[in-house]
């Protein structure tokens, strides 16, 4: 098996859901400071603000995507929804720490985007 090639997930389907959840939450939170900031004619600088809500979301979701929760990972867990529990194989965390950079890349990425979106709107 090389790195990359296959998914281990690190979370179970109820651990994806609260990710997705939390996802959800954060994007709308995101939008919501988005639109206060545009409506009341907030310097565009200023609403750089909202990539810590986008950040959030994003992370969220993609976490669910890639069935890799960033935090367990840097703890060499997983929780399968029985609870937290040690990864004692180290090909297993090569790859694992592999999901979680790209989960970091792709809400970075995403995050990064939205908010200049936001900056750019009138």
């Amino acid at each position: 098996m090389t790195e990359g090639s296959v998914c281990i997930p690190n979370i179970g389907p109820r651990q994806r859901r609260q990710r997705v959840i939390g996802g959800v939450v954060g994007l709308a939170i995101a939008i919501a400071v988005a639109a206060l900031l545009v409506a009341t004619g907030v310097a565009r600088p200023f609403r750089l603000v909202v990539f810590l809500p986008f950040f959030a979301g994003t992370t969220g979701l993609f976490q669910a995507r890639e069935k890799t929760c960033v935090a367990l990972v840097a703890k060499n867990e997983r929780n399968m929804d029985l609870g937290a529990e040690r990864v004692e194989s180290e090909a297993d965390m090569r790859q694992m720490r592999a999901q979680a950079k790209k989960v970091y890349l792709q809400a970075l990425l995403s995050a990064g985007l939205l908010s200049l979106l936001v900056v750019a709107f009138p």
